[in-house]
């Protein structure tokens, strides 16, 4: 079976996250994820977030923070997902790639159809959002 690393992009701005529909052309037609790409030979995780988001979205990205992973086999191949939070960037996503884009709450976000290998990294970036640091408690 063929593996690929993926990074997907958990965009916040204003305590809203950025999601993106798959075309109706191939995997998963018309369900909702976080955008990002394969990552290629060479490229850490970051470098790939940053390619995929001015490839699909148009903005320049900063990486802030890695979330979680997640590996799904989908169409026969494995593909490990690797979520990253990203806060600062430049420019407004447009949809180059995808049928739509939407902001939403996280919690709103459980009202769209997601992709099932992004509902696990909503829920890991939903548990950091709602962690209290421990010289707070």
């Amino acid at each position: 079976m063929i593996e690929i690393d993926v990074v997907a992009a958990i965009i916040e701005k204003k305590g809203h996250i950025l999601l993106a529909q798959r075309p109706p052309s191939g995997d998963q037609p018309g369900l909702w994820e976080f955008a990002g790409g394969k990552v290629e030979v060479g490229e850490s995780q970051a470098q790939a977030l940053i390619r995929e988001l001015r490839e699909e979205l148009g903005i320049d990205a900063r990486p802030a923070r890695y979330i979680a992973s997640h590996s799904r086999e989908v169409s026969g191949r494995l593909i490990h997902l690797h979520a990253w939070e990203v806060v600062a960037f430049s420019g407004e996503p447009v949809a180059h790639c995808h049928s739509a884009l939407v902001w939403c709450t996280p919690a709103g976000a459980r009202e769209y159809p997601l992709a099932p290998a992004d509902i696990p990294l909503l829920d890991a970036f939903m548990l950091l959002r709602a962690a209290t640091p421990a010289d707070e408690c």
